[in-house]
């Protein structure tokens, strides 16, 4: 049925929708990786605050299992039924896409939702999610109730094979999703398309959507979302300890993170419920960020890897000029998912990053800027937003 898929997608002029497989060649990857080194800068003053500076904000999940389901209802688009691996057990997230915008929201049995995984910026809702499984070794039978973030009950069941079918090609796309919020690069391993659904909003009864009219848009997936976000943060040390306050959320979520050097390498890791965050910079003086990537806990593995080639400069300290890295996301262990170059200046109101993704398509059309600046009570204030684009 996929490969039925693909022929009528390219025949079609729809092959955008497809995965593709990495945005570098291993060569081109290489070269830029073997240039990685220190700044290229002249700074020109002291560092005005003792901790490192978190010019990005990099964030991960994997959900071992994902149902993708397309609605006709005018409100909606796209409807996720993620489950991720936790402490206590799987954990149901349910994801709706606006029509309109295709940005999404998050809808969880979790009464610390607002505070939960802070470094994504979706709305949230709490409510009791049911999820009555029946499902067998081999076929997906899954029922799902819950109030979606218009105050709608939404009701949906899906049965299919599970994801067992491999991917060739793993670097999916984004649909456009939540573009004004992340710059998200998808890892797909596995995909099967479903073999009944039905869903209703209040009772009402909605249809699947079909791809050219013939299949309909369901199916159940593995995949890992992954890369940077927009944010409105606070840095700030209180004694003798390193906090970020996120000032965009509904609840100020407030996060410790702590401070190691060694070997001319420094890391700040904010360990969290489900995963870790960690960002490296060169040298125990001066902090260039070389990396940050996000560690997940259930079960254990590298979600994403950010590189930056050369290092990114010490926001910390003035500098002379515009100077350029290349950065390169990594997915789940797969390379190259994405690439882009980074401008760092350093301009009268304080220290600025230009995020300009390259390639794939998906990602082109998100730039970010990073605004740093420093309060009179010796913290920072990062503001990461969308640049406009025509």
């Amino acid at each position: 049925m996929f490969v039925l898929l693909a022929l009528n997608l390219t025949a079609c002029g729809l092959k955008r929708l497809l995965p593709e497989g990495p945005a570098l060649k291993e060569k081109q990857r290489n070269k830029i990786l073997n240039n990685s080194q220190a700044a290229k800068v002249t700074y020109t003053g002291a560092a005005k605050v003792d901790f490192p500076i978190l010019p990005i904000q990099v964030w991960a999940a994997t959900y071992d299992l994902d149902i993708v389901i397309v609605s006709d209802n005018p409100l909606w688009n796209m409807h996720e039924l993620a489950r991720l691996p936790g402490p206590d057990g799987p954990i149901w997230i349910m994801k709706d896409a606006l029509d309109s915008t295709m940005e999404q929201s998050i809808i969880a049995n979790l009464p610390e939702v607002q505070e939960w995984l802070p470094e994504i910026p979706v709305k949230r809702k709490y409510y009791p999610v049911e999820v009555k499984d029946s499902s067998t070794d081999k076929m997906l039978k899954l029922h799902f109730k819950y109030e979606n973030l218009a105050g709608e009950l939404c009701e949906i069941y899906y049965e299919g094979k599970r994801p067992t079918t491999k991917r060739g090609k793993r670097n999916g796309s984004t649909m456009g999703h939540s573009r004004s919020q992340i710059m998200a690069v998808l890892d797909l391993p596995f995909l099967n398309f479903g073999k009944k659904t039905s869903i209703s909003f209040d009772g009402n009864p909605a249809k699947v959507r079909k791809v050219l009219g013939l299949i309909p848009f369901r199916m159940a997936l593995i995949q890992t979302q992954a890369g940077m976000s927009i944010g409105h943060y606070r840095q700030y040390e209180e004694g003798g300890k390193y906090y970020t306050a996120h000032l965009d959320k509904e609840v100020k979520t407030v996060q410790e993170w702590t401070l190691q050097s060694s070997k001319n390498l420094t890391t700040f890791t904010q360990n969290g419920l489900l995963r870790n965050l960690v960002y490296e910079y060169k040298g125990t003086d001066t902090l260039e960020l070389q990396r940050a990537w996000v560690d997940l806990k259930y079960p254990e593995h590298r979600a994403f890897e950010i590189h930056f080639s050369p290092a990114l400069p010490d926001l910390r300290r003035p500098f002379e000029g515009t100077v350029q890295s290349t950065f390169i996301m990594d997915v789940n262990g797969q390379k190259s998912h994405a690439y882009g170059i980074i401008e760092a200046s350093w301009t009268k109101e304080g220290p600025q990053l230009r995020i300009i993704p390259q390639a794939p398509w998906w990602v082109k059309d998100r730039p970010m800027e990073s605004l740093i600046r420093f309060d009179e009570k010796g913290g920072t204030t990062t503001k990461i937003q969308r640049i406009k684009t025509p």
